[in-house]
């Protein structure tokens, strides 16, 4: 049974608005991102990026998966060294930076997020399953 975000317009408008209150927060510390789209070659940060089922469901709703490998560990949305759905992108993917120096803040600032979209999806009876982002958008 895949997720009720459908049933949910709202959460389009709420999960924006969480993202909206991160990139402000984000701003105010500033990380640094030079936009290498190198954080998207997950291999080269011996990385896996996980995400929630609300946001996987966020990004098939807004854009169109490419068809890709799940087993290459490469974003399917990275697209000549850039995000292709910047606008949709995961918390993962907006919290994470290149800077080593940022990585414990951004653990905290992972935290407070992820606690908002679970309770945005428990508040909205959205299926809730936290898992490799890659996997979850091939598994449709």
């Amino acid at each position: 049974m895949g997720s009720m975000l459908d049933h949910h317009p709202e959460n389009n408008s709420d999960i924006n608005e969480i993202y909206k209150k991160l990139e402000a927060e984000l701003a105010s510390i500033d990380p640094g991102c030079v936009a290498c789209g190198t954080c998207c070659s997950f291999d080269e940060f011996d990385h896996v990026l996980y995400a929630s089922t609300i946001e996987t469901d966020y990004i098939r709703k807004n854009v169109e998966v490419p068809s890709f490998d799940p087993d290459k560990n490469i974003c399917p949305f990275l697209i000549n060294s850039q995000c292709s759905i910047r606008e949709h992108r995961t918390l993962g993917c907006r919290v994470f930076f290149c800077n080593p120096d940022y990585k414990e803040k951004a653990q905290d600032i992972y935290n407070k997020y992820y606690t908002m979209i679970k309770d945005l999806a428990d508040n909205n009876g959205v299926e809730w399953l936290y898992a490799p982002m890659l996997k979850q958008l091939k598994n449709v």
